[in-house]
């Protein structure tokens, strides 16, 4: 599974670039700076908020839905067996299961060394896979492929929608990690904090 959220969403440069200002929290960084800002500093403002929150939509999907698939009780279990025993690989399958995976970043806006206003911002990642099958060896997660999978992306402030949008990954996809990966070792975009959790699909 290849792809950058930021192609996913649609979200170019100006596009982020108008969710953040019109009626954004670009205008409340802004009121909360003392003062008024020049037109050049605002749109200066915008620009450096825009790229920041970019930042977090560089991410690529096959890595957060790693990262929402560590933590899956059948792959630590599959991963403690097989570090114990090299001779052994565990093929753990996935029918039906949502992963979700939410990161609550925040940008902080600075005036004078002093924070004058701190902007939180909330992506979600909602996978519904469908014929998942991992490989595990030797305590790693060594290869992913699922048969069908789709994905239900937002991006918000506060309660607002800034981007937003629902779509199937190209299928089969297949994620191969070399040597792999420690199940222990969560996949986190470098820009976030969050957390992740895998859920069965109910009817």
């Amino acid at each position: 599974m290849t792809g950058h959220l930021r192609d996913f969403l649609g979200a170019d440069d100006a596009t982020l670039t108008r969710q953040l200002t019109e009626g954004g929290p670009v205008e409340a960084a802004v009121d909360a700076i003392p003062g008024r800002l020049s037109g050049p500093a605002r749109a200066a403002l915008g620009a450096e908020l825009s790229a920041a929150a970019g930042g977090l939509l560089e991410e690529d999907l096959g890595s957060i839905l790693l990262s929402g698939l560590m933590g899956y009780h059948c792959l630590v279990d599959a991963a403690r067996e097989t570090a114990a025993d090299a001779d052994v690989t565990r093929l753990v399958t996935l029918d039906d299961h949502l992963v979700r995976v939410t990161y609550d970043p925040h940008l902080d806006v600075l005036v004078d060394q002093e924070t004058v206003y701190e902007l939180r911002l909330c992506l979600s990642v909602t996978f519904t896979v469908q014929g998942l099958a991992a490989t595990v060896r030797a305590g790693r997660l060594a290869h992913v492929r699922v048969a069908r999978c789709s994905a239900d992306v937002r991006l918000s402030w506060e309660e607002h929608t800034l981007l937003e949008h629902s779509d199937l990954v190209d299928a089969p996809l297949v994620i191969r990690l070399g040597a792999g990966i420690p199940v222990s070792q969560a996949i986190v975009p470098a820009q976030a904090r969050g957390t992740a959790r895998v859920a069965q699909r109910r009817a």
